[in-house]
């Protein structure tokens, strides 16, 4: 308060009021900042949750595939013809297969259209592996399948299984 001319004056001076208004500042964003964290974490752990869920559904669709080509086509990747997930007939044929960001889909070719799943992307290598002394000539007996998802291009789940051709 400041005197003027005898007279007294009740109120805040613009000083102190401007500091008032940054402590007040300062304090909101003390306080609120935990709860931001906190949201943004628990949408990060929501997206990897999903993330292992989609993961182990596509390596589960998989290896429930048998390991031999019933056309006898031991190349990677669908044949002609097998234009769907739906379609693929054995392991080998999901080598290369690609989701891109958005574009997430079941085995019935439905778009998995759950929030967390915005900016996920999912990838599929299915390789043969010959063993050490394993004669290269004759028709591998393990395939490794690795699934990858990947949030905004940066991987999030990887599963990789060895499989083995059981006669």
């Amino acid at each position: 308060m400041r005197r003027f001319g005898g007279k007294t004056s009740s109120g805040f001076t613009l000083l102190e009021a401007l500091i008032s208004a940054v402590v007040l500042a300062m304090a909101i964003t003390a306080i609120t900042m935990p709860f931001t964290v906190g949201a943004q974490n628990e949408q990060a752990d929501g997206r990897r949750t999903l993330a292992v869920s989609l993961a182990q559904e596509m390596m589960e669709e998989i290896l429930a595939k048998p390991f031999s080509d019933p056309q006898d086509d031991s190349q990677g990747g669908p044949e002609p013809g097998e234009s769907s997930r739906s379609l693929y007939d054995n392991i080998d044929d999901y080598d290369g297969y690609i989701e891109s960001e958005g574009n997430i889909k079941d085995y019935n070719g439905v778009v998995i259209d759950e929030p967390a799943a915005v900016g996920l992307s999912r990838n599929v290598a299915a390789t043969y592996v010959y063993i050490s002394g394993q004669d290269t000539s004759e028709d591998p007996t393990f395939i490794r399948v690795t699934v990858e998802v990947k949030y905004r291009d940066q991987t999030t789940v990887t599963l990789t299984r060895l499989v083995y051709a059981a006669n």
